[in-house]
């Protein structure tokens, strides 16, 4: 019985993990080119990243199923959730915090030139 409770906690973390992978991997093909423009060093040899903007969309899809996913998980499933680790509250809590990261790291392509827009 306990080591069924303890593979829903896995994969409650894991479905939490897989979403933020998913969000950081849609950013690809923009993150890029901003890290390097930042720090100053030519873009030049990043001219085949766009090659990944295909990559965008599903991975946008992925990342938001995997969210719903877990929030099903954590407040709809008629498994208890329990761990030794953590407890509910602390998951809910990680949950919440990861969401608008995960948010802001998957629609930050089509906010930011909206935001530079208005506050030019």
């Amino acid at each position: 019985m306990t080591t069924s409770l303890k593979s829903s906690n896995k994969g409650t973390l894991a479905t939490l993990a897989a979403a933020i992978i998913a969000a950081a991997a849609s950013s690809l093909c923009c993150i890029g080119p901003l890290i390097y423009l930042v720090f100053g060093v030519s873009a030049a040899g990043l001219s085949g990243i766009e090659q990944l903007g295909w990559l965008q969309i599903p991975m946008i899809v992925i990342s938001l199923g995997l969210i719903i996913s877990g929030f099903w998980r954590l407040y709809f499933s008629k498994k208890p959730f329990c761990t030794g680790r953590l407890s509910r509250f602390q998951v809910l809590c990680l949950y919440w915090i990861a969401v608008p990261v995960i948010l802001a790291l998957q629609f930050y392509p089509f906010v930011l030139p909206w935001i530079f827009e208005v506050f030019e």
